[in-house]
């Protein structure tokens, strides 16, 4: 096996610890400003600045955490769908009906993040059968396919469809069309835990963009070079 450079990887890297270096000196520093103010300032007293510390001690441990998912998945998504595509090159994947059940599993395993997690994944390319990934199987019984099929035909980007329950539980599920050129090749439908930020709403619509389409093209156009 041939060891490659990982200059993207090391860039990447780079890039994440001096944004976490940058955060943690700016709520250190936000903390003693703070601190100063409720102490020598107002003069409050030690109980409340103890409940004010913990009160942001939690807001930046979710301020990190949310830091942490928007530098992650641009630094290692490519990286992490990488087998997929080489799947495709390699003939290991060879019909829709195989893509869709490698994207659905895709996006599941590595959308698993506090505030970004994908519980379910059905992904419906043409007139193939749709298809979740194995080990998070709902038996499709809390969608309602006919309506995401009719949804999809009138939208160009990530939607919000509404609540769903799924086996007992309620998420959120989201619609994202699958659009190369001019041309409707079916539809990403996602179910997850929390209502998402509209920046991973754009995320999806950008992950089906620059990483899916061009794949679904490829299986579907097959040998003839054509969509079938």
């Amino acid at each position: 096996m041939f060891q490659r450079n990982r200059s993207f990887s090391v860039l990447y890297g780079i890039q994440r610890t001096l944004l976490a270096v940058f955060y943690l000196v700016s709520v250190l520093s936000l903390f003693w400003i703070i601190f100063y103010l409720l102490d020598d300032v107002l003069g409050l007293q030690g109980f409340t600045i103890i409940l004010v510390t913990i009160a942001y001690l939690v807001l930046v441990v979710l301020g990190y955490s949310f830091i942490h998912v928007i530098s992650y998945i641009p630094s290692n998504l490519a990286g992490a769908f990488d087998p997929v595509q080489n799947a495709i090159a390699d003939g290991s994947i060879q019909s829709a009906g195989d893509l869709a059940r490698e994207l659905s599993a895709f996006m599941v395993n590595f959308f698993n993040f506090a505030f970004f997690d994908i519980e379910y994944a059905l992904v419906k390319i043409k007139n193939v059968r749709s298809s979740w990934p194995a080990e998070k199987n709902s038996g499709e019984g809390g969608l309602n396919i006919g309506e995401l099929d009719k949804r999809n035909e009138t939208v160009i980007e990530t939607i919000y469809v509404g609540k769903i329950k799924v086996q007992e539980k309620t998420g959120h599920l989201y619609l994202t069309p699958m659009i190369f050129g001019e041309e409707n090749l079916g539809y990403i439908a996602v179910i997850t835990r929390h209502r998402l930020w509209k920046i991973f709403m754009h995320l999806l619509t950008e992950f089906e963009d620059h990483f899916v389409d061009d794949q679904v093209v490829h299986i579907l156009s097959g040998a003839s070079g054509k969509l079938a």
